[in-house]
């Protein structure tokens, strides 16, 4: 997986949909997560498969602080990006 703010957004955008059991396409990435349902036991298997597939260590809450996907991507955009610093 690259850096590249797409690549990150993209990732972030299939999971996301794979875990609400929805279509990449159907996901809103403005919205936020709650209004699909999203719940802490799910929030917190996001933030896992974050800090597995870009292999950053990540805060619980981030998922909550950064309610839609364009947010999240966005910290974790940069978060990637440092690590490679």
């Amino acid at each position: 997986m690259t850096a590249g703010n797409r690549d990150v957004h993209t990732w972030l955008t299939e999971r996301v949909a794979t875990y609400l059991r929805r279509s990449p396409q159907d996901i809103d990435t403005s919205r936020p997560l709650a209004d699909y349902g999203l719940d802490s036991l799910t929030a917190l298997a996001i933030t896992a498969d974050i800090e597995d597939e870009f292999e950053v260590t990540v805060d619980d809450a981030l998922t909550w602080d950064h309610p839609t996907v364009d947010a999240l991507s966005a910290a974790l955009s940069g978060l990637v990006g440092e690590k490679r610093v």
